[in-house]
């Protein structure tokens, strides 16, 4: 069903006309805290209708205006804002008794022009303290899976849509704590969303996105390299040629997809169990949907899966989404005994060059997440943010204070670190991570 719909009103200039600022108070040590929702609105000239849909029917209703929507936005790193991504994250992720909220903003012809990819769900720190919270559809369910996230806008609209989108989300009162993670530090609407929220509004650096831009040639690319792989990485590419019958291919359709699709799952954990770790596709669900997935992304032509074979055996994959000009790394994977070789960097190293010589792609996107090798291909990268606002009482300030000490915890320790702690703590590691 569609919830609700607030004609959000701007003047010809641009400048918010309609709400009052909301009161805003200081929470003791934390974040600021919004207490009460703006006045009502009126229509004016230059108005956009925000309609909040929380009906699945009408999140699938949608579909082609998402993705149109998306295709013309002024967001980077798209592929994540796509609907399809968003709704098979939703039917396989999203937390029992959470709802949508996804809010779709209008212009006075009809036309869509904004949407939040929100949804509702409760939050609890350790059982002591429950909070209604909205974040982003893909995000706060435990397994990290989306990235370059955004309120999207089509181009000319960021100021209207960022505004709308806040004043919408002021209006409704079932809601304790809005989390917004993995927005883009140079998004085009973040700045009229968190002026429109003032003082309560809290962001904070929580990623960074390294990235080789793909728009020169190789040896303009190495010049980014560390030194030590700046000097090395042709060195291994010969190596590995010399001592084996080298192939490296890109699957090019569906069918060879299909084909392929159990050797990427077995290399990826094969990779990832050599060193001690469980391998992404051990989690809930996590096959069916990269399965999904892929097959959705290599029909619309925004997947690729690179191969390398030595002697005929496949011995190692890459997997990106790609989506315009973007090419993501999400996973990848190599077979074990290698060492020498060089496999992994192998891998990247012929991806980046496939990616340089293709046309249309002009990043190679690592994906956040701190990964120490990353520090070898690139020191040039993207921040990501987190946006916070809690309402008053005693809740939410309470989960702010745990959430403080959690930020400080991760800000302070490595993952390494991290992980050898839940090693040590045993049953106690959920607390700690």
């Amino acid at each position: 069903m569609q919830e609700q719909t607030a004609i959000i009103a701007f003047d010809q200039g641009g400048a918010a006309t309609c709400p009052t600022s909301p009161r805003v108070e200081k929470g003791d040590g934390g974040p600021a805290v919004l207490d009460k929702p703006p006045a009502a609105i009126s229509q004016e000239p230059d108005t956009v209708a925000a309609t909040i849909l929380t009906d699945e029917a009408d999140f699938d209703a949608i579909a082609g205006e998402w993705d149109e929507l998306v295709s013309v936005s002024c967001q980077h790193g798209a592929f994540f804002l796509r609907w399809h991504w968003n709704r098979i994250w939703w039917r396989m992720y999203a937390p029992p008794h959470s709802e949508l909220f996804v809010i779709a903003c209008r212009d006075r012809s009809g036309r869509l022009v904004g949407l939040a990819p929100f949804y509702r769900l409760s939050r609890s720190v350790k059982g002591i303290i429950t909070v209604r919270q909205i974040s982003f559809i893909g995000t706060a369910a435990g397994m990290k899976m989306s990235e370059h996230l955004d309120i999207i806008a089509r181009s000319g609209y960021q100021h209207l849509v960022g505004q709308g989108v806040a004043a919408c989300i002021q209006r409704q009162t079932a809601w304790q704590r809005l989390w917004l993670w993995g927005i883009h530090a140079n998004s085009p609407v973040l700045p009229h969303f968190m002026e429109a929220f003032g003082k309560a509004a809290r962001v904070l650096p929580c990623d960074r996105l390294p990235y080789v831009a793909t728009c020169a040639d190789w040896a303009t690319v190495k010049l980014g390299l560390g030194s030590n792989l700046r000097t090395n990485i042709d060195r291994y590419i010969r190596r590995i040629q010399k001592d084996y019958k080298c192939q490296f291919r890109r699957v090019g359709t569906p069918e060879q997809l299909e084909e392929f699709m159990d050797a990427f799952v077995q290399l990826h954990q094969e990779r990832w169990q050599s060193k001690g770790e469980p391998g992404s596709f051990t989690s809930p669900n996590f096959k069916e949907f990269m399965q999904e997935t892929l097959r959705e992304a290599f029909r619309c032509e925004r997947a690729r899966l690179w191969m390398l074979f030595l002697d005929g055996q496949c011995v190692a994959v890459l997997q990106a989404f790609v989506d315009r000009g973007v090419a993501h790394y999400f996973q990848g994977g190599f077979k074990s005994g290698y060492d020498k070789h060089h496999l992994g960097s192998v891998t990247v190293a012929l991806a980046i060059q496939d990616c340089v010589q293709a046309d249309g792609i002009d990043e190679f996107d690592f994906m956040g997440g701190g990964a120490m090798y990353k520090d070898h291909w690139t020191r040039t990268m993207h921040e990501a943010v987190e946006f916070e606002v809690l309402r008053t009482g005693f809740g939410p300030k309470l989960f702010a204070a745990f959430s403080h000490v959690a930020y400080i915890y991760k800000r302070t320790l490595p993952p390494k670190v991290r992980k050898n702690i839940r090693k040590a703590l045993g049953p106690l590691a959920p607390r700690f991570q």
